[in-house]
């Protein structure tokens, strides 16, 4: 199995039209995650590698039906406002990419994800890639290195580091030791899923045998 994201989940982009977003879109859609829409207020009509893009976050779910996960490349001083937006929508996972969001703002994001019952990872985070299923973010850079890094298995990786997150995950490949999911939670001071929840995630996972 997998925590977090698997081949169901539907999957929203906001910031989608920026350069990371598109790049990123790329990488995502390639690697055969369900990206369903786009949000970047503004460019509603757009299409990004065939993703719809709106307005808003409401009018993506009016349009497309509920949403699962947001991955966020916005702006750090718009991350708040984004998050926020996407679980008021009820979005039940946010992954924060950027780096420098404001200690404050990513307290209000845990606060009102508390409240409506949703988690998010990140901020400062490369993503999450369940193998052969999805990828959340820029784990693996392109869709091609992430299926040679990555293999299915019942290891769970969770890691602070970036570098190290990949790094153990490859080498656990290169052995022939397959991933259930990995998650880079992120860097900052403060981070919406920590490593005594996500281990939490991964010991109830009845396919997930190591961490």
């Amino acid at each position: 199995m997998s925590i977090l994201v698997n081949e169901n989940s539907k999957v929203l982009i906001q910031g989608i039209t920026g350069r990371e977003g598109m790049v990123r879109t790329r990488l995502m859609k390639d690697y055969g995650t369900r990206v369903m829409a786009g949000v970047t207020p503004g460019k509603g009509g757009q299409e990004v590698y065939g993703v719809p893009v709106y307005d808003s976050v409401k009018q993506a779910f009016e349009e497309c039906g509920e949403l699962d996960i947001s991955v966020i490349f916005v702006p750090a001083f718009l991350v708040k406002d984004a998050a926020l937006e996407a679980i008021d929508a009820g979005v039940k996972l946010a992954v924060l990419i950027p780096d420098r969001v404001p200690i404050h703002d990513v307290l209000e994001i845990a606060r009102f994800a508390k409240q409506k019952g949703a988690r998010f990872v990140g901020p400062n985070t490369l993503g999450l890639v369940s193998p052969g299923k999805a990828v959340l973010g820029m784990i693996g850079g392109r869709a091609e290195s992430a299926r040679e890094w990555f293999i299915p298995g019942s290891i769970g990786v969770s890691s602070r580091s970036g570098g190290m997150t990949s790094a153990i995950s490859y080498y656990l490949t290169k052995a022939g030791l397959g991933q259930s999911t990995i998650i880079h939670v992120g860097g900052d001071a403060v981070v919406g899923s920590s490593h005594p929840e996500v281990l939490s995630l991964f010991e109830k996972d009845e396919e997930t045998e190591l961490m």
